[in-house]
């Protein structure tokens, strides 16, 4: 296409700490396998991520928020496609984009519904409040999506998400959830969950069997609050219901950035063992037997469970943990909404070997069909390149979010322009 792409983020993108990481690099891979001259700028000062970028032939920056120099930027880089990297980048920089550059198309990548995953937290958090005899016992809390209305946080998402022109979803649920419940208009709309190469796939079809590995997992980023939330339900209320059926059984947890709460569950002598981050995601999924992930709240997709389906490593996990991938009535891993009923499908399918390759199989049967890039990046480049060229007509038909670019819809560009100026003065 020769076109040029600019993503902004708060973050630089971690393919070996973060589902999200995986999911950026991928669609950074896609633009760039297309001919897209690709510029990436963060405004972490955080900066693990941005070298793996650089490698890939990518240009980084870091910036700044509220500062003018942004949009000097801008007028140089001149992209014809701008990808902000989750709602919070298109708050802070989306209006200086549409004033500088009104005719860049503009995308938003929504990663997961946040405001979806913060009601599910709270619901969590009233759990454990109520409970307080078992508070990291599993639960099922249906979402009444009606509580999403009123939020803060749903009003700001839903916002950003209507004044841009393409918004990517990974979550079958949350298109349903958008389009269904808050009426987003479906041409706003592209599902594009996370995808991997068909050669990647492959390559790691010749993954150790099940009588070459050993001991249960839980691998998550320790920023990630649904993570901490499984690990406690692990140590707590699972660990000890698998132990009395599974008595030399050990697990083993991985994850960048893990707090002390959590190291200070390191218990080798009951088999609990913290390991932290890990240079290579594969290692755990290769060397381990099961995949334990005992999530209860959250939005989304599970890398986590996608990379157990790629690298051959079946899994337990909850109703949450499968939503918005559940494309087929047969499920390629264990479910269990309750810590006794968890526990006894992980030690039950530790031990059946039989079960545990008809999962295996699967689960490389399901990555293949739904998660494969070619299937998704075919759509998603015909959906970008028919915004490009009809975008006049493309927002035509996005009314509310016409009205929300409008001047007196703008707080946060007046907020930012007063914090420019007085920033000058000081």
């Amino acid at each position: 296409m020769n076109k040029k792409l600019l993503c902004i983020s708060t973050n630089w993108p971690e393919a070996n700490a973060t589902a999200a990481g995986v999911r950026m690099h991928e669609l950074l891979a896609i633009f760039m396998s297309h001919g897209f001259k690709t510029t990436f700028l963060a405004t972490s000062n955080h900066l693990e991520g941005q070298l793996a970028l650089k490698e890939k032939g990518i240009i980084t920056q870091q910036i700044l928020v509220n500062d003018a120099s942004f949009d000097l930027l801008l007028k140089e880089i001149e992209p014809d496609v701008v990808l902000f990297d989750r709602f919070i980048s298109e708050e802070q920089f989306g209006w200086r984009v549409r004033d500088i550059l009104p005719n860049a198309v503009t995308i938003l990548d929504t990663e997961d519904l946040h405001c979806l995953r913060t009601l599910r937290e709270e619901q969590t958090i009233s759990y454990i409040n109520e409970h307080k005899d078992a508070p990291y016992a599993l639960f099922h809390h249906p979402t009444d999506l009606v509580h999403l209305n009123s939020k803060g946080q749903t009003k700001r998402e839903l916002s950003s998400i209507l004044r841009c022109d393409l918004n990517l979803v990974v979550s079958s649920f949350e298109m349903t959830v958008l389009v269904d419940h808050f009426k987003v208009p479906p041409h706003l709309c592209l599902l594009l969950p996370i995808t991997y190469q068909k050669q990647h796939l492959l390559a790691h079809r010749a993954s150790r069997d099940y009588k070459e590995r050993s001991g249960y997992f839980f691998i998550g980023n320790g920023l990630h609050k649904p993570n901490i939330d499984a690990i406690k339900c692990l140590y707590f209320s699972i660990w000890p219901l698998i132990k009395k059926q599974h008595k030399l059984a050990e697990i083993y947890i991985y994850g960048a950035y893990l707090p002390q709460q959590i190291k200070e569950l390191h218990k080798p002598n009951i088999g609990f063992h913290i390991i932290g981050a890990v240079k290579d995601v594969k290692a755990p999924f290769n060397k381990h037997k099961i995949n334990l992930v005992p999530l209860r709240f959250g939005a989304g997709i599970k890398g986590k469970i996608l990379e157990g389906f790629v690298y051959g490593c079946p899994h337990i996990t909850t109703a949450i943990g499968k939503e918005g991938m559940d494309y087929t009535m047969n499920w390629p891993g264990k479910v269990a909404n309750e810590s006794l009923e968890f526990a006894q499908k992980a030690v039950s399918l530790y031990h059946d070997e039989f079960n545990w390759q008809i999962l295996k199989s699967e689960g490389y049967k399901f990555i293949d069909q739904f998660f494969e890039r070619s299937i998704h990046e075919i759509k998603y480049l015909d959906s970008l390149s028919k915004t490009l060229n009809n975008l006049a007509d493309h927002r035509v038909k996005n009314f509310m979010g016409s009205l929300l670019k409008e001047q007196q819809f703008q707080a946060s560009k007046y907020m930012s322009l007063w914090i420019t100026e007085k920033n000058k003065n000081t």
